[in-house]
């Protein structure tokens, strides 16, 4: 601090009626320590973001803060002209229609599906298969025999309700489990079929719920202490679409707490290759159940990896949609900017005819944006172009690469990097979700909110100055992130996690092949697709052709094994 600075700043302090000489003193060192955070100057602060702080609390926050500094000064570096607006859109129409009746005002958002072609054919089955072999049989596998009266609704969801109960105690990946209620609904699904009014391929067809989907009467617990005997008033969209296409809840799953990682209130949800390790999270009990062949398939959500990263730990399939293709209304909101529901199943083509049956408009959710949605897709592999960014792919993603080459697709490199680093732009999730849970903290600040309190605490001192540059800086990052990916249909791998989540875009994680852990445990392969906007079509037909081309080696876990030796282990 400059000599001539200092004095200006004495006197506009005395100017105002700050005068001693002691205050003074203390204010120029302040400025003069302007950019290290000190647990006194947090202490100082505290009156304005209205919040009381311990000493281990407050250098928790200045350390946080020294880190925030920095972000705020490296976006700085990046000059913003005055044309660009924040990636925060004003929609104020959606909440005028919502105020008004469809009479009055006629533009009002109807309940309806966008325009979907999607089709399905019953397939040759055994008439008769072991149980194991029918609980990881694919969801089109199990339609065709429904369709065909081989298998019963009922006695489907029976021999996932009986697994649900074996393996839980291995898994720890159940909340709630709703038997009665999926046995009724498994009732009305077989006697709409013999009445000949069968709803589609999802009819009888059961699923779990990640435990930020409300359902009443039901607990949705957020799986954290705090909420763990909340009750919701309304039922979440998605639930109602699986409902209405005749899908079986039997259970509602965890996650990690309020959306973060796989140790939620009930303890740690287990990755069923390996249940010494947490399944990741935050869709933790949805990967674990599909991957344990418990349900036939799963909703999960993602904010910043909660559906590709769990979905990769327990070796199975998911699919992230680009923001704005899903209702997340009645879902637990953790960023509203950020938010996606998204399909978890063991195949790609059974995330297909999930997804179809969640995308659409909904009168609730202000994000919705209809767009077409074909299954299966008819473009030949050979038209494809596939991009790869340079950096280290898995074993998986190797022989997918290899095997895109030999049936004719065009690789292209691809340079993910943007004129803004997506880094520093991470706070906005904080930021959106400390405010989302602003009124429950401040209630009860030492409740188990799970890994949250220090975000919560370090995002009351973020300015909105600071968080509406970083999203004006985040348009930037959407316009070139979209630029690059529409040059290739498909991205192959890639560290993107952070920046598609900020951007929007989707992505697949497909079961295929095999690999191998460093214990020399035989699991499947993981591959990650990433895609432009809206091209969930295009993601699910690479998937599908990798997945069928070399099928996921082992394909089950070996469960009874391992929950033996946990039971010799006691």
């Amino acid at each position: 601090m400059s000599i001539v600075t200092r004095r200006r700043l004495l006197k506009s302090l005395a100017g105002i009626g700050v005068g001693s000489a002691a205050f003074q003193r203390a204010m120029a060192v302040q400025v003069d320590d302007a950019g290290k955070v000190t647990r006194e100057m947090i202490a100082q602060a505290e009156w304005i973001a209205g919040i009381e702080l311990d000493d281990e609390q407050r250098s928790e926050v200045a350390a946080a803060m020294e880190s925030n500094l920095a972000a705020a000064r490296r976006l700085r570096e990046f000059a913003v002209d005055v044309d660009e607006v924040p990636a925060v859109v004003f929609r104020p129409d959606f909440f005028y229609r919502q105020a008004k009746s469809s009479d009055e005002y006629p533009g009002a958002p109807s309940v309806r599906r966008p325009g979907i072609n999607v089709a399905w054919s019953v397939q040759d089955s055994p008439k008769t298969m072991p149980d194991e072999d029918l609980a990881f049989a694919g969801l089109e596998q199990q339609a065709s025999l429904l369709a065909t009266k081989q298998l019963s609704s009922r006695e489907l969801t029976q021999l996932y309700l009986n697994r649900l109960t074996k393996f839980d105690p291995l898994l720890h990946c159940v909340v709630t489990m709703l038997e009665e209620h999926a046995l009724q609904q498994a009732a009305a699904a077989d006697e709409r079929r013999v009445q000949g009014r069968s709803l589609g391929v999802l009819d009888g067809i059961p699923w779990v719920a990640k435990d930020l989907v409300a359902l009443p009467p039901w607990k949705t617990t957020w799986g954290a202490e705090p909420f763990k005997e909340q009750v919701r008033t309304s039922t979440a969209t998605v639930a109602e679409k699986m409902r209405d296409a005749g899908a079986v809840l039997m259970a509602k799953v965890t996650l990690g707490a309020m959306a973060w990682g796989d140790q939620w209130f009930g303890g740690l949800t287990r990755n069923p290759w390996n249940p010494e390790q947490g399944s990741s999270g935050s869709s933790a009990g949805s990967a674990s159940a599909v991957a344990a062949g418990l349900a036939t398939f799963a909703l999960g959500s993602e904010t910043l990896g909660s559906i590709v990263s769990p979905t990769t730990r327990c070796r199975t399939s998911g699919l992230r949609p680009t923001f704005g293709r899903v209702s997340r209304a009645g879902c637990m909101p953790l960023a509203w900017s950020m938010d996606k529901i998204g399909p978890i199943a063991r195949y790609v083509n059974d995330l297909a005819f999930i997804f179809s049956h969640l995308i659409g408009s909904d009168g609730r959710d202000p994000t919705l944006v209809e767009r077409r949605f074909q299954w299966p897709l008819s473009k030949k592999l050979d038209d494809l172009k596939i991009g790869v960014t340079g950096g280290r792919l898995s074993r998986g993603e190797t022989t997918a690469l290899e095997y895109l080459k030999s049936v004719g697709a065009t690789i292209i490199d691809v340079e993910l990097n943007c004129s803004v680093p997506e880094g520093p732009l991470s706070f906005i999730l904080g930021v959106e979700a400390a405010t989302v849970f602003d009124d429950a903290f401040r209630h009860d600040p030492h409740a188990d909110y799970g890994l949250w309190p220090s975000t919560f605490r370090e995002s009351q001192f973020i300015t909105a100055i600071q968080y509406l540059r970083a999203n004006r800086l985040r348009t930037r990052l959407i316009v070139e992130t979209e630029e690059k990916l529409s040059q290739v249909d498909v991205l192959l791998g890639g560290n993107d996690l952070l920046l598609t989540n900020l951007t929007g875009h989707p992505s697949l994680v497909i079961a295929c092949g095999s690999d191998e852990l460093a214990d020399g445990t035989k699991v499947p392969g993981i591959v990650k697709l990433s895609a432009a906007a809206y091209r969930e079509e295009l993601l699910l037909k690479v998937g599908q052709a990798l997945q069928q081309a070399n099928p996921p080696t082992p394909s089950r876990p070996p469960l009874d094994a391992l929950l033996q030796k946990q039971v010799d282990q006691l």
